[in-house]
């Protein structure tokens, strides 16, 4: 969540309300009705100026806008605007009051409203609607029950008089109250949820040049240079160091390992070639005995033991070879290696030559051309990203329709990919980045792939699962509202009686959907990994007990900054982000649209792709 909301602007609300309530429970008790929210007119007009209500009135007023204007920065500039309105207000008002102007009374009793139709929107906007009901009742109470003389300005709900002091609680103050209580526990929950979602954000991966001091040393020490008797554990803690010193030139089920790649869900990449051809060069994927650190900065219970993932992937082997053979689109899988029985001993000697006697492997074709999330990198880094660059958004959409295409392949064998993001998409071979070459290879890869040099493929198929299935993994920002809000509350806060918590999230196709749709989100914007997370938690969506995450996709378009036809993707964008599986596009859908857009120009983007990207 945005600090300057959490820091500053929630708690100068909440205490602001507080001393609202204070000031007009002072007046009451003193005989005057009141609203701490027009007290430059009508507030406390037959007390003295100095009052201590009509100070604290004066005091609350500031804060309970400074502190909307303070939260609106990290949220909403609508927000921010009312809360700067209403700051304002005063000035117009006492302005008006020294004119010679004839201000009709029906325009004061609107100027005297205006304040709190502010505080109501904005609170509605930057806290949430439970917080504004109290205040809607407010207005309802103050401006139109006691306007029609429905009740007295004096009529308590309680009534205490001792030793010559007296207190009035009206439903004025008593509503007042509850708003400001509201807007604490907001404060709290707000402040609580950041700490969790802080400890979300993907880490920077461990390197071994950051791997210094006593740490270097001890791996150092643990890994001898026959590497007799090396830990599991440890091949699991620092993998790039093992694989260094232990794997490199060792055989695994006829590949000979070249270098450590990189890590992935459940394990890591290294690079490998066929015994009898050093050219035939393959990606292998070695299961490990636990998520690794790099993977999420906090363990998912929804994680489960590798183990099962490799019982999983033995299982359904054939099925995975078979599928991934059938879309130029997705990374091929030579063979898939599992002895789980095997794993389940070395896991239990917690050792590395037990593991690597038939290790859990996945064997795919080797893709040379970098990561999506690499290449994004290279693309700000020249300013070639650029929202409104129509052959920019054009390619983009190119590669949005080639990987939607793998995923509608993919949902229609019966199999979801659940783990959607950048690092998971790479390219046959390095894409260029001047912008009129790279429009032309992502329109081969999406028209003509066989004859493309450069094509974006999905990887790691064998993460994916059966549909129906129970999400076993997900990676915070792109994973769903629902799978990802299901893994807050009900994993990491531990409110498993909240009712999301009733129902486990299965894999859908959908969740596939939305993965995609925060990635083009990325390409139409640049946004690093981190910043994706932050953005859903702190602009776009928030924890519900009930949805698991409540999301608003209405500012998309001022987050992408297109402008006229380009803002057709933001349309679909939109779609694909609902926080309501049933409104997401399916792949096909999309990869439709995302088409469309790459083939035409933009003259022809309303004309022909409008009925593909837009909901009827």
């Amino acid at each position: 969540m945005g600090k300057p909301r959490i820091m500053l602007g929630l708690p100068l609300l909440a205490l602001g309300l507080f001393i609202a309530t204070a000031s007009r429970l002072l007046a009451l008790s003193n005989g005057v009705d009141m609203d701490p929210f027009a007290w430059w007119v009508r507030g406390c007009v037959y007390c003295e100026p100095a009052s201590t209500a009509r100070l604290l009135a004066f005091v609350s007023y500031y804060m309970v806008f400074s502190g909307i204007v303070f939260a609106g920065i990290s949220l909403s500039t609508v927000s921010m605007a009312l809360g700067s309105l209403g700051l304002s207000l005063p000035l117009i008002v006492w302005s008006l009051m020294n004119t010679y102007l004839f201000v009709p009374e029906y325009l004061w009793k609107l100027l005297l409203a205006t304040p709190l139709l502010l505080l109501l929107f904005a609170i509605v906007i930057v806290v949430n609607t439970y917080t504004g009901l109290p205040i809607l009742f407010y207005i309802l109470h103050h401006y139109v029950i006691l306007e029609l003389g429905i009740v007295s300005p004096n009529t308590g709900l309680i009534v205490i008089e001792s030793a010559g002091y007296r207190l009035v609680l009206d439903p004025g103050s008593a509503l007042l109250g509850l708003a400001a209580l509201l807007a604490l526990v907001s404060t709290v929950v707000e402040y609580a949820t950041m700490r969790i979602m802080s400890r979300r954000v993907v880490v920077e991966e461990k390197t071994a040049e950051t791997i210094k001091g006593i740490e270097e040393h001890v791996v150092r020490k643990g890994v001898s240079p026959e590497c007799r008797e090396v830990k599991l554990s440890l091949f699991t803690k620092y993998p790039e160091v093992v694989v260094e010193k232990c794997l490199q030139g060792r055989e695994v089920h006829g590949y000979v390992v070249e270098e450590y790649i990189g890590k992935g869900g459940f394990g890591i990449v290294v690079r490998a070639h066929a015994r009898e051809d050093p050219s035939d060069k393959s990606a292998v994927k070695l299961l490990l005995p636990m998520p690794l650190e790099s993977s999420s900065t906090t363990p998912s219970k929804m994680m489960r033991s590798v183990i099962d993932i490799a019982k999983d992937i033995e299982r359904e082997a054939s099925n995975l070879r078979e599928l991934s053979a059938r879309s130029p689109y997705v990374a091929r899988l030579k063979a898939i290696h599992i002895d789980s029985e095997r794993l389940h001993k070395a896991i239990l000697n917690d050792s590395l030559e037990v593991y690597m006697l038939s290790p859990p492997a996945i064997i795919m074709e080797y893709l040379g051309g970098g990561s999506l999330a690499d290449f994004m990198r290279e693309a700000m880094h020249s300013r070639l990203l650029d929202p409104n660059s129509v052959e920019w958004i054009r390619s983009a959409a190119a590669m949005g329709a080639v990987i939607a295409k793998a995923l509608a392949h993919v949902h229609g064998s019966g199999f979801v990919y659940e783990d959607m993001k950048p690092t998971n998409i790479l390219f046959t071979s390095k894409p260029p980045l001047e912008p009129k070459k790279l429009l032309e290879e992502m329109l081969k890869a999406l028209l003509a792939p066989e004859e493309a040099r450069v094509v974006p493929k999905l990887t790691d198929l064998g993460a994916a699962v059966r549909l129906k299935t129970p999400v076993i993994q997900l990676t915070p920002g792109y994973a769903a509202p629902e799978v990802e809000g299901y893994d807050v509350i009900c994993n990491e806060m531990g409110k498993t009686s909240a009712p999301i918590c009733s129902q486990p999230p299965r894999a859908e196709p959908s969740h596939d959907v939305y993965g995609l749709g925060m990635i083009m989100l990325q390409l139409l914007t640049g946004m690093s990994q981190k910043q994706i997370v932050r953005l859903k938690h702190s602009k776009l969506c928030r924890l519900s007990h009930e949805k698991g995450m409540v999301c608003d996709t209405s500012k998309l378009a001022g987050i992408i900054r297109v402008k006229g036809p380009s803002t057709i993707i933001v349309s679909l964008i939109e779609r694909m982000l609902s926080d309501n599986p049933e409104e997401r596009p399916t792949a096909s859908q999309v990869a439709a649209c995302l088409a469309c857009i790459a083939e035409n120009d933009v003259v022809a983007w309303y004309k022909k792709c409008s009925s593909l990207c837009v909901a009827r």
